[in-house]
């Protein structure tokens, strides 16, 4: 459970950092690549790690099933912005990329949220149970 809340502690630091750098940024350059590619890779291996944890629930837990449902819808939103926004079409329209960027952001920032508030718990009460 540490390293999820870890996880979260750092995706939203690095949500953060990205949101900053693109206020005091004129367009999108190698090191907001770098940071998108940080970001991607710290998000990946958080889902990993949750979806690793998710295998101790019962099979039909609705929290993992809802989970795991809402986490499939993200990351297909995820993957889909990052097509959608390849470095040269963020740099001729970085408004709209900022845009959309802190609207995938929120709904992330919500998942978190929820996360602590209905999986987290969960998790451990099926930890302390073990």
């Amino acid at each position: 459970m540490h390293d999820l809340h870890h996880d979260h502690d750092e995706l939203r630091t690095l949500m953060h950092s990205f949101a900053m750098a693109m206020d005091q940024s004129t367009g999108f350059d190698a090191d907001l690549q770098r940071a998108r590619v940080k970001f991607y890779q710290t998000f990946q291996a958080h889902v990993a790690r949750e979806e690793a944890c998710c295998q101790q629930l019962p099979a039909d837990d609705p929290i993992r099933i809802q989970g795991a449902a809402d986490m499939q819808v993200l990351i297909r939103d995820y993957s889909a912005q990052v097509a959608a926004w390849p470095p040269q079409r963020v740099k001729a329209k970085f408004p709209a990329y900022r845009r959309a960027v802190l609207m995938l952001q929120a709904r992330l920032r919500r998942r978190l949220d929820w996360e602590e508030r209905h999986l987290h718990p969960r998790l451990s009460a099926f930890s302390r149970a073990a």
